[in-house]
């Protein structure tokens, strides 16, 4: 059966509490529910996890977010954007919003189809010297040569950076409210 339809956290609502991670797993979160995460994001929130892993966020909710990881406000350090059905052209957002973020540590893009020309974007960012990102996961294809040497290339000139391409479902390496004290 399909998951009930949910809507993210309104902005307001959030603004009124403390949070710093908010796990939206597969919880039918579109391009609506990202455009009032980003603008949470855009007023300098304590959110700084975001995971939105098994949501069709679509085109302008993935834009929606990249306007927020470039607004200097924004303290997100990580993001998980597992299995969003992300097109390869989608990687230019992306590509723009991780040379301009100063605290995005962690982005999983597993299990989005980005090609080598979505890599490519991505990789653009990836060479800036003050791009903090050091954890990416994305979804590579082992037979696909092109994208393995411009990986190769990204990792020498960026020894700092981990690239994850395992399918695996990456739910073991989130953290959950589990992991904080309050």
């Amino acid at each position: 059966p399909e998951p009930p339809h949910r809507e993210a956290p309104s902005p307001r609502m959030l603004s009124r509490f403390w949070v710093a991670l908010i796990r939206l797993w597969c919880c039918s979160i579109t391009s609506e529910g990202c455009g009032h995460l980003s603008t949470v994001l855009r007023q300098g929130s304590s959110l700084t996890q975001l995971d939105l892993g098994l949501n069709h966020v679509g085109v302008p909710g993935l834009k929606a977010l990249c306007e927020a990881l470039k607004a200097p406000q924004c303290g997100l350090q990580r993001l998980w954007l597992w299995g969003c059905s992300l097109p390869p052209f989608s990687c230019q957002d992306l590509s723009y919003a991780l040379s301009c973020n100063r605290s995005l540590v962690t982005l999983d893009l597993g299990q989005n189809s980005l090609g080598f020309h979505g890599v490519k974007m991505l990789c653009d960012a990836l060479r800036l010297q003050n791009c903090p990102l050091q954890t990416l996961r994305l979804k590579i294809e082992e037979s696909d040569t092109d994208i393995q040497n411009l990986l190769r290339e990204i990792k020498e000139s960026n020894p700092r950076l981990a690239i994850d391409g395992s399918r695996r479902d990456p739910q073991r390496h989130r953290p959950s409210a589990d992991d904080f004290l309050f």
